[in-house]
């Protein structure tokens, strides 16, 4: 099943429906296979943008469900007390991932707040 979502920018892309396991799997392996926490932020990117290799910037932020970003959150906490001790915890997970709204569903994610600038 494909949903379809249209940016600001007036394009369009079709990204995979996935249900809560299946996401929740995605993005562990995104953790389990990334070096470090830019390249698992740039994978959570990836996931939910399939064109992420043609756009130039993101302006604004993506919108989740708390449920879904708390979760990230975690993994984020997780990974870096591993890789990152000295770090805050989750930094770049608060700082440059997504948006919580308590108004969307647990597992949504919504692109209203943000617009994709495309190379």
């Amino acid at each position: 099943m494909q949903t379809t979502i249209t940016r600001k920018t007036g394009k369009s892309a079709s990204i995979p429906t996935l249900n809560k396991q299946t996401l929740q799997q995605r993005i562990q392996e995104i953790f389990e296979k990334a070096d470090h926490q830019s390249s698992a932020l740039t994978g959570i990117y990836k996931l939910f943008i399939p064109d992420w290799e043609k756009i130039e910037r993101v302006e604004g932020f993506p919108t989740v469900g708390q449920e879904m970003w708390c979760y990230i959150c975690n993994l984020f906490i997780d990974f870096d007390q591993k890789h990152h001790p000295n770090v805050f915890n989750a930094g770049i997970w608060v700082n440059n991932g997504f948006s919580s709204n308590p108004d969307l569903g647990p597992w949504e994610i919504n692109f209203d707040q943000c617009s994709f600038i495309y190379l």
